[in-house]
């Protein structure tokens, strides 16, 4: 643990330096600025125990251990070892990079590892580990269990580094392009890890056939997934050669679909091969199969020591130093010698089924170690996004994750910048989860610069009590600063449930560069933020889940100042995801949120969050000047989508939203090997439904101060004024479809909603935005 104590005292030399108290991961941001419905939830790990790991090597694999596991150690590594030759000679692969093996001594001290947190979602619904040369593995007590899963981890790590490449960038570009099915991966791992042409598992692969034969088995799952998927590869070794499995494989990797790659290299087409497998098994002609001899062993010509020339050949007139290559001739006792050593080295026992092919070296099995365990960082993640802020407009972000191997510490760098340089964010994020209760440091900097005013931007003054209309312009110089610094601790009360608090110090400040000699408005706050965190979804699909995320937070500030720039803010946001007739999956989304204190702060509804082609709901009234204070633009909240209307149709201290959404993911009806496409695999249809509401003060939505129903005309330079109360429904009601993709690497979405609003239909809004949820 050396590397990261030192690692762990530079980042405290880095803050220590700054003089900053610092927050972590979960509460960076000054709010949602760009996606709340991208607000993270996340499950946890509960460490028990503390490792101390040691290292073991082999010829090609390395072996992590700690305190009663060094003869599990070196007996993995003998198996794997035994079953390398093997396993790269079906392959057609040999990896390029030593594999990490954690060894665990029970299944419970495996739970407590946090390998896989960090990692993205994969788009095939697996964990994308971009680190994916390790394996971690759990003793289970029994010798033939443990060498099998073994060897199963190994086959399906082999297959993974062979298919999505070695490099961070390889892994990226794979991973957009190249997506197969549970059972591709799945079942090469099982056909490899066990006798899969014993007769006892040949009947057990026939029952998995007969159970799911009506099934795509590009949506098979689990178990079934994997044995499905271990009969397959078991027919074609037995019906076509155990050769076309490396080629299928490498196949794959180059043409980036299984049915194509199937198709290419056993000469039929997809649905004929299916139908070919089907009928192998429910037929019960597997019973009577034996395995394929391969053609380089049929016919293969005898060696003779005597080689007869056809005619001599005139003997070349060589210089000094040269060499007739066509005509060399090797001394007879040396190749004798040579001849009788290859015999040596390839006496294998014809029954051991680890035995490589005739011709090839098996080394000598050589251990070295225990070594100190060396935990080295390592680049987990490297994320680039579009992002539509809603003060700041169009930008991009850049996240960079490291993480070590044990994704214990993580360190996360994210930069949000704009075209005008000066609007950009800047966080540094330091993440420790080696024990039960995880805790976090770090950085946030915002930076917003105001220039000239139009419509796009005249909503920002509605809540500050300046009605702007919507032809006006004003030409404004003004640099406002969020700058937030704390820590936080996550206590894990569960594997889906946590509750967590954050300190924090954060200062605002708002600089009017066109006058100078205006004071600097500047304000520090000290608070707190509290969190409780639900969360049980699984990956289905793409972007598709199912279960329940839920999260209650409470955020308390409190201003240096002057008690009256006191506030708080309390959140709720609660989803569920239900799968329907095994075809549709039903989403729902509650939020609602409150601001309380001496200067509650206020959040916006309407339009769609992230979106390209934004419409700001327009403003009436007269030019009354720009206020002096602008810094409660940084605290504004976004609460999400309200399709049917224009982006800041409804703001207020407090808001009620619900999101509903039926979605068909296209993966449904077709297997995933089907499209090359990412545009069509990712593809989902979608019809939805909003009903959300804001309101001022604490006497709920129907309150008359609900800027729905309270309008001001005139005033400014205008001698009349009035403030009118319409006394309409201050529910608005969204409806419509859409559908959902992926274009290069980005998930786009397209919606086409109506807007019903006091029992009135308004003209129906297209909306194009970027993100994954709702």
């Amino acid at each position: 643990m050396k590397k990261i104590s030192t690692f762990q005292r530079n980042i405290a030399r880095l803050f220590a330096i700054n003089a900053l108290i610092c927050i972590g991961v979960s509460s960076a941001s000054a709010q949602n600025y760009f996606a709340s419905t991208q607000e993270e939830f996340g499950k946890n790990r509960i460490q028990e125990k503390r490792f101390e790991w040691v290292t073991l090597t082999s010829n090609n694999f390395e072996f992590n251990y700690y305190r009663g596991g060094d003869k599990i150690a070196r007996n993995a590594a003998k198996f794997s070892e035994e079953e390398y030759d093997r396993i790269t000679e079906l392959l057609g692969y040999t990896p390029f990079t030593t594999m990490k093996i954690f060894l665990y001594n029970s299944p419970k001290d495996l739970a407590q590892s946090n390998i896989g947190l960090t990692a993205p979602v994969d788009l095939d619904g697996g964990i994308l580990n971009l680190a994916k040369s390790r394996v971690q593995i759990a003793y289970t007590g029994k010798e033939e269990t443990f060498r099998q899963e073994l060897i199963r981890q190994i086959s399906r790590l082999f297959v993974y580094d062979m298919l999505y490449g070695g490099s961070l960038k390889e892994v990226l570009q794979s991973s957009l392009l190249l997506t197969v099915p549970e059972w591709y991966m799945a079942g090469i791992a099982a056909y490899i890890s066990e006798n899969s042409e014993s007769p006892a598992t040949l009947d057990r692969l026939r029952i998995a056939v007969l159970k799911n034969k009506d099934k795509k088995i590009s949506n098979l799952e689990g178990k079934d997934a994997e044995l499905v998927g271990q009969s397959i590869w078991t027919y074609i070794a037995l019906r076509y050669g155990k050769d076309n499995i490396s080629n299928i494989l490498n196949l794959t990797r180059i043409i980036r679909t299984e049915e194509s790659s199937i198709t290419s290299t056993l000469g039929i087409s997809y649905n004929r091969f299916l139908k070919e497998w089907k009928e192998f098994y429910v037929s019960g002609a597997y019973a009577n199969a034996t395995p394929k001899i391969e053609e380089a062993t049929i016919n293969r010509p005898s060696v003779s020591p005597r080689i007869e020339l056809s005619k001599p050949k005139e003997k070349l007139v060589l210089q000094k130093g040269e060499v007739d290559t066509d005509n060399y001739e090797f001394d007879a006792e040396n190749v004798m010698k040579s001849l009788a050593n290859e015999t040596g080295k390839n006496k294998v026992d014809a029954g051991d089924k680890t035995s490589p092919k005739p011709g090839r070296y098996r080394e000598t099995l050589k251990i070295k170690g225990p070594f100190a365990y060396e935990n080295i960082m390592i680049a987990n993640d490297i994320k680039t996004e579009f992002l539509m802020d809603p003060v700041r407009r169009i930008g991009m972000k850049n996240t960079l994750v490291l993480n070590d191997l044990l994704e214990n510490h993580n360190l996360k760098i994210g930069l949000f910048i704009a075209p005008i340089i000066r609007n950009h964010d800047i966080q540094l994020e330091y993440n420790n989860n080696a024990k039960k209760i995880d805790w976090g440091l770090g950085i946030f900097r915002r930076s917003v610069s105001l220039g000239e005013l139009d419509s796009r931007s005249m909503y920002l003054f509605k809540p500050l009590k300046i009605n702007l209309p919507s032809a006006a312009t004003a030409s404004i110089d003004r640099r406002l600063f969020y700058n937030k610094f704390s820590a936080y601790a996550n206590y894990p009360i569960s594997n889906k449930l946590r509750v967590g608090i954050s300190p924090f110090f954060l200062t605002t400040t708002d600089i009017n560069l066109l006058d100078l000699s205006t004071k600097t408005l500047t304000t520090n706050y000290l608070g707190y933020k509290a969190e409780v965190v639900f969360d049980n979804t699984t990956p289905l699909y793409s972007k598709v889940l199912l279960g329940t995320r839920a999260k209650l937070r409470l955020e308390r500030n409190y201003s240096l100042a002057s008690g009256s720039g006191n506030f708080s803010r309390l959140v709720v946001d609660a989803r569920h995801y239900q799968r329907l007739l095994n075809t549709f999956i039903f989403a729902a989304r509650l939020s609602y949120s409150r601001s309380l204190g001496n200067s509650p702060k206020v959040t916006f509804l309407g339009g769609v969050e992230n979106s390209v082609n934004r419409t700001i709901e327009p403003s009436n009234g007269q030019m009354d000047g720009i206020p002096n204070d602008l810094r409660d633009i940084l605290f504004f909240d976004y609460a999400g989508n309200l399709r049917g209307f224009n982006f800041a149709k409804l703001f207020g201290t407090s808001h009620l939203l619900t999101n509903f959404e039926l979605r068909l993911p296209l993966a449904q009806y077709f297997s995933k090997g089907s499209f090359s496409s990412s545009f069509l695999r990712n593809m989902q249809f979608v019809g939805f439904s909003d009903i959300g509401t804001a309101w001022y003060g604490s006497k709920g939505p129907f309150n008359r101060q609900n800027s729905l129903n309270t309008e001001q005309i005139g005033g400014g330079a205008n001698p009349f004024s009035a403030q009118v109360t319409n006394f309409k429904n201050p529910f608005l009601i969204g409806y419509g479809a859409g559908v959902r993709t992926t274009i290069l690497g980005y998930f786009v979405k397209a919606d086409y909603a109506w807007g019903l609003e006091d029992a009135e239909v308004g003209k129906p809004k297209f909306y194009l935005s970027l993100g994954y949820d709702f």
